[in-house]
């Protein structure tokens, strides 16, 4: 099994791995320093607007490919960077951890441990995930 935590859920579903009863995405977005707090207000905005209308029309400067062998994917808002993958029947996005980007490349033991959740992700049948609101 498993645990979801749903972040924001309207048109598109956008969850965040658990592990046991932490969720480092959502850990990362709300206890980051007071200089990024704009930077991370901001990411939940993007979540949000990504739950609304998909990735359809989103700015080009949001979100990228973060590593093409696992498919990870990052939001990009100031020095902060959220990474997900896409996921499955309305999970459009599943977060995993973040970073406070300090230089050009992305943070490879951030990317291996997206790599892993996203393999656990798929590794785990549909009637075994468990989502919390």
């Amino acid at each position: 099994m498993l645990g979801l935590l749903v972040l924001e859920h309207k048109q598109f579903r956008i969850v965040a791995v658990m592990q046991g009863d932490d969720c480092p995405a959502l850990d990362f977005l709300t206890n980051v320093s007071a200089n990024h707090t704009s930077s991370s207000d901001g990411v939940l905005e993007m979540l949000a607007h990504v739950a609304e209308k998909g990735f359809q029309g989103v700015p080009a400067g949001w979100a990228k490919e973060a590593n093409k062998k696992h498919h990870i994917m990052e939001f990009k808002k100031g020095d902060l960077r959220l990474f997900f993958f896409h996921g499955r029947n309305g999970d459009i996005a599943v977060c995993t951890c973040g970073v406070v980007k300090k230089g050009q490349k992305a943070d490879k033991a951030s990317i291996n441990l997206s790599a892993k959740m996203k393999q656990r992700y798929d590794d785990t049948p549909d009637d075994q995930l468990i989502y919390k609101e």
